[in-house]
């Protein structure tokens, strides 16, 4: 009987052996690393930024009534000439057709003033009328062509007023706002879309007052947005602005060059601005940005240190300090030496003294 529960006990201690055994072959996990790296820093800034456009327009009617009809919603895509909204023009009508009217009928007073002048200077030539006829005559025909004059103005104003009735896009561009409704009463001028050119965006940012010496207008730069993470586009420094902003911080315009299909105002994104290169400035130490972790005790790393079993290294957290963030990552200003190996990715997974096998990124 207990040479049994010998045998058994044995069975399970060796089975629980086993099952140790694959479990610490198991917790050697692949992790891909690279070195840090040693530099004399960084020639690019990585900064947020924002989208506005280059162009944008507050539109408004030219003259004052009830909206009928607005034809866009935010975010419509709207041709150069088309139509965007329209007033109510029944009182604009009635007054083209009255001043139509009134032109028409100092056209024909005109007509037979010309007319009975015509009359009355051939009578006055041979002398059946006396010059105070004739001047009176003449008088009559300036006087309706003053009236025709008036009349063509009150028309030509009567006219455009019922032109101003419809809302049109000055320009291709994108509906950003929409800030009157259908049946709302809108005075002249009255703000009724907000209009942007969808072709002639730019990328707002800021650059820190310690680098805005370095900067140059119509630098080339890279800008990738949040809503497109695969996808580089492409801009220019257009303006750098000599005020600062808020914080120390000066405000730089980057118009964007190249395709901004998809692209809308108040997308945001991260923008790489090239900066002049310093000669005085001290070699850094540079980790990607995935390979910084944060918790309680502080931003950390963790670096891949010589088990002595062949190719299996072992996770070492590390506590660093950090410097910019710049294109090529981050600079660390304590905590690395160049040439450690930075565990770059999947740091959810690691812990103090974790097994690792290291993997080239290439790989």
């Amino acid at each position: 009987m207990k040479t049994g529960i010998i045998i058994g006990l044995a069975s399970i201690l060796l089975l629980a052996g086993c099952k140790n055994d694959k479990t610490r072959q198991e917790s050697v996990r692949p992790v891909f690393y690279q070195e840090a790296g040693s530099i004399r820093g960084s020639d690019t800034l990585v900064g947020s930024g924002i989208i506005q456009a280059a162009t944008e327009a507050k539109l408004s009617f030219k003259v004052g009534g009830m909206i009928g009809k607005v034809s866009v919603e935010m975010g419509d895509a709207v041709r150069r000439g088309a139509v965007m909204a329209r007033l109510d023009e029944t009182d604009y009508r009635v007054q083209l057709e009255r001043a139509s009217a009134s032109l028409k009928s100092a056209e024909a007073q005109l007509a037979a003033a010309r007319s009975s002048f015509a009359r009355i200077e051939n009578l006055y030539i041979n002398n059946h009328l006396s010059l105070s006829d004739y001047e009176k005559a003449r008088l009559q025909v300036d006087s309706s062509e003053s009236m025709l004059k008036t009349a063509r103005s009150q028309w030509e104003a009567a006219r455009n007023q019922l032109e101003y009735t419809v809302l049109k896009a000055p320009f291709d561009g994108v509906v950003t706002a929409v800030m009157a409704r259908e049946n709302e009463m809108a005075g002249a001028g009255y703000p009724v879309v907000l209009f942007s050119a969808s072709q002639q965006l730019e990328v707002r940012t800021t650059v820190p007052e310690k680098m805005i010496a370095r900067i140059n207008q119509g630098a080339d730069v890279t800008v990738r947005f949040h809503a497109f993470p695969d996808q580089l586009f492409q801009g220019q420094i257009s303006e750098v602005s000599p005020g600062v902003s808020s914080a120390s911080a000066f405000p730089v315009i980057v118009r964007l060059t190249g395709e901004v299909k998809g692209l809308l105002p108040g997308m945001t994104g991260t923008v790489g601005i090239p900066l002049e290169r310093n000669p005085h400035a001290s070699e850094k130490i540079m980790v990607p940005v995935d390979a910084v972790g944060h918790d309680q005790e502080g931003d950390y790393v963790y670096v891949a240190s010589d088990s002595h079993e062949g190719d299996v290294y072992v996770a070492q957290k590390r506590l660093v300090s950090l410097g910019e963030l710049l294109a090529d990552g981050y600079e660390i200003r304590q905590g690395l030496e160049p040439g450690d190996k930075v565990i770059t990715a999947g740091l959810s997974f690691m812990y103090d003294g974790r097994r690792v096998k290291l993997l080239d990124e290439e790989e």
